[in-house]
């Protein structure tokens, strides 16, 4: 519900108000749910038919499952009990919150975004709104809609285009290849399958294949960390030690001097040492202890947490038991038979899946807004706001470990950025220098994560976005469970439309 504050719009602000989303995932429609609660008008538009993005059935691989568990997918306003839930459930979950919430109404089904271009042209780009592009999906010969709005927000996620490596003699392979998107179900039935890959989703398609397939083999450059279901040798639930702020105050420090507290000034020697035993735990909790060195990372903890997942269950077991054969090695080559490896070693194959991630970029979107730096990186102010592009911003790039909270604060911070309601908005230069200062953070202590990855540190992305809204950050009713229950969780975040401090003047 709306409170007497926020409904209070002057007749020139809703003549303003006219706002599309692109998406309709998580990011979308918690945009859109936020958006309407402020007096937007919205719009969603989608590729798919049904809302959920990766999580609806056109979006996701096959037994695609979350790595959540429980109280840790959903929103604020709306309790879920899914506990590591498929594909599925998690869709029935976003639709009914769309729906409760009025954003399904406002969807666009089976509409792919095409263009969006700036109303003004050159010069103060989108300070006039934006032009809309739009076409039914995968009909290229359709007529282009066009349509004005004056906001526009970008969540159309970032595991939509696939990434796949280039490799020499693909024509000498006549089996099939497939990025992890495509797998669907009979894929891996009764065939030799490869999978390339180190992440949580080819160590969950491995770990299918090795039910399905007639052999099933992963090739990976390194071995990633992984974080079991349950910590302290299997007896807790990862959120309880990983979504602390106690667990929090062991990471490196924050990039952003407002949101470090003195827990996280503790010493690093009394970290490191913390982290010795943390990564002993994660070993045996995991069941990577138990196989080859080889198979176990090479980096000790926190080293690469970003890039961590979920352990599937199943897969440590199913090596030791031979139904896996892990190789670690670099990919060199398509052959006749399969793929050759850095290694010279030969694997055979009648499925290849690659299972290399996804490129961050925007085809629909005006050159002249810059997202991306010379190396490819996200250039986003807060991760959310590119700098010179007036009435625009993104959703799901804020990313965090496992969570679908960062989207919903990342919403109700740029519903206030674009009412001209945080507590400071700095200008082009400042958003610069802050983007240049966490990109050089990130690639200190978040290395590989592009721009967009957060990583584990949950607590202080809200904390920095609730800081800049003037609201408290403290959400909890006393210190003991302020710092040792989990906070990376949305229900702690409840009625933040309602508490926001009123428009500046």
């Amino acid at each position: 519900m709306m409170s007497e504050l926020d409904t209070v719009i002057t007749q020139g602000e809703r003549a303003l108000m006219r706002a599309c989303v692109v998406g309709a995932g998580p990011g979308g429609i918690v945009t859109a749910k936020v958006l309407l609660e402020n007096g937007f008008d919205v719009t969603v538009f989608d590729k798919y038919r049904q809302v959920g993005g990766i999580w609806s059935a056109e979006g996701c691989y096959d037994g695609l499952a979350s790595q959540s568990s429980l109280r840790l997918f959903e929103f604020a306003d709306l309790p879920n009990r899914l506990h590591f839930a498929g594909a599925e459930d998690t869709q029935r979950y976003l639709e009914n919150y769309a729906e409760t919430f009025g954003v399904l109404g406002r969807v666009r089904p089976g509409t792919e975004v095409v263009s969006i271009r700036p109303v003004d042209g050159p010069g103060r780009v989108g300070a006039s709104g934006w032009l809309i592009g739009s076409r039914p999906t995968g009909d290229e010969t359709a007529e282009v809609q066009r349509e004005t709005f004056d906001y526009v927000v970008v969540a159309s996620g970032a595991h939509h285009h696939a990434r796949l490596p280039e490799l020499p003699g693909r024509e000498l392979f006549r089996g099939t290849v497939l990025h992890s998107n495509e797998v669907r179900a009979g894929t891996f039935d009764g065939r030799r399958v490869v999978v390339v890959g180190g992440g949580k989703s080819a160590l969950e398609l491995i770990t299918r294949a090795a039910r399905e397939a007639a052999s099933a083999t992963i090739v990976q450059r390194k071995v990633n960390w992984m974080v079991p279901e349950r910590l302290l040798l299997g007896t807790v639930g990862y959120k309880w030690i990983l979504l602390s702020r106690l667990g929090e105050a062991l990471l490196p420090r924050y990039h952003d001097p407002a949101c470090v507290r003195p827990i996280d000034r503790v010493d690093d020697r009394i970290k490191r040492a913390l982290w010795w035993l943390i990564t002993r735990d994660m070993l045996m909790s995991t069941g990577l202890y138990r196989l080859p060195r080889q198979l176990r990372p090479a980096h000790t903890l926190p080293f690469h947490l970003a890039h961590a997942g979920v352990m599937p269950r199943g897969y440590a077991r199913a090596v030791r038991r031979g139904l896996i054969s892990p190789k670690v090695s670099a990919v060199e080559a398509y052959t006749d038979k399969g793929l050759r490896l850095a290694t010279g070693e030969e694997v055979a194959a009648d499925v290849i899946v690659f299972a290399t991630g996804h490129r961050k970029v925007f085809p629909f979107l005006d050159p002249a807004v810059q997202a991306h730096d010379s190396a490819g990186r996200l250039r986003l102010y807060r991760g959310i706001v590119p700098p010179g592009a007036e009435r625009l911003a993104f959703v799901g790039f804020r990313q965090v470990f496992n969570n679908i909270m960062g989207m919903e604060l990342t919403a109700h911070w740029l519903t206030c950025y674009f009412r001209a309601r945080l507590r400071t908005t700095p200008g082009e230069r400042e958003m610069q220098g802050a983007i240049d200062a966490r990109l050089a953070w990130q690639e200190q202590v978040l290395p590989g994560s592009d721009g967009y990855d957060f990583g584990p540190y949950d607590i202080h992305c809200a904390d920095e976005l609730l800081h800049d809204m003037g609201l408290p950050s403290h959400r909890a009713g006393n210190l003991l469970a302020e710092y040792l229950l989990p906070g990376g969780v949305a229900h702690r975040y409840t009625g933040l439309t309602r508490s926001r401090p009123p428009k500046r003047t």
